[in-house]
């Protein structure tokens, strides 16, 4: 049995990649902000999925010491096998806002959080595993969800946290970027490393409640959510189909480090390859972001000391 990691796993996309991969025999750690979320998710899986294994870690992954408190329980664990950054600040407010440290806050919900979890995290998932019935590889994934966005927003890596210009679309198109762009950055440190670990993004397509199975206390539809989705046709998917994409990329052997898997119709569809985005190509970027994220977070990936 492998056991993957899920973050914002308590609804949409992170949920139902909880459920299939519990119903696919997997053990799955949901992790979210609240406990009470949690366990309503806990309790429709089980309901869908009677035999599921399932846990729980409450994560806020604006918080370091919520962070590093997840990230040793999960460590902690036999194996760790593959985790999904999917957790998101979906609805940026109209204002900027900023955590704790001051960092804006849907770049550190969506980026920030997600850098410094999989920074103490690496020792798990480069971990020699026990060997799982039918494994073809003990390699872990670390599987990014980005978006859309980024093939509609441009990133400026000189205002990436919208200090000096700030607009809702454009912050949460940034967030992915960079995302994006460190999971990339990532891969190729892995390889570099010689790490038996590898690092793919998704872009999910559209994804929609009203298109999507309902599960109690998760996804309840509203009737007018279900007619829009009825009109959206060709323009958007199932959050469940999504979710799908993301399994695929965490376990499936068609796939590798580095790969950009999304819809087969650009916004719905099965999972296919795409070519990266232009901003994701560039290597320099990526490189002056990951130090702006550690000068941001404090977190440290030490790989080379990781893999030796």
């Amino acid at each position: 049995m492998k056991t993957f990691a899920i973050t914002g796993a308590t609804q949409g996309v992170g949920y139902f990649a909880a459920e299939e991969l519990a119903r696919r025999g997997h053990h799955v750690v949901l992790l979210g902000r609240s406990i009470e979320k949690l366990n309503t998710a806990l309790i429709s899986i089980t309901e869908q999925v009677p035999d599921a294994s399932t846990s729980r870690i409450v994560l806020d992954l604006t918080s370091s010491e919520s962070i590093a408190g997840a990230a040793a329980s999960l460590s902690s664990r036999e194996r760790l096998d593959g985790v999904l950054l999917n957790a998101a600040h979906m609805a940026p407010g109209t204002q900027r806002e900023h955590d704790a440290a001051g960092r804006e806050l849907t770049m550190s919900t969506n980026h920030l959080g997600h850098f410094e979890f999989t920074a103490q995290l690496m020792d798990a998932l480069v971990a020699p595993k026990p060997a799982a019935h039918g494994d073809a590889t003990e390699i872990s994934r670390v599987v990014a969800v980005g978006s859309l966005a980024t093939r509609i927003y441009p990133f400026d890596l000189e205002d990436w946290q919208s200090t000096h210009l700030y607009e809702p679309r454009r912050a949460y198109a940034a967030s992915k970027h960079a995302l994006e762009m460190f999971t990339f950055e990532l891969d190729r440190r892995l390889r570099a490393a010689g790490a038996p670990a590898e690092a793919l993004v998704i872009d999910p397509g559209i994804p929609v409640n009203g298109a999507t199975p309902v599960r109690t206390g998760v996804n309840e539809p509203t009737a007018w959510q279900r007619f829009a989705s009825r009109l959206a046709g060709p323009f958007a998917h199932g959050k469940h189909r999504a979710a799908a994409i993301a399994v695929h990329a965490l376990t499936s052997d068609t796939v590798a480090g580095g790969d950009y898997l999304g819809p087969a119709r650009t916004v719905r569809g099965a999972p296919v390859k795409l070519d990266k985005p232009t901003t994701q190509r560039d290597r320099e970027r990526a490189e002056r972001l990951w130090q702006l994220s550690e000068e941001s977070t404090s977190a440290t990936f030490r790989l080379s000391e990781t893999v030796a």
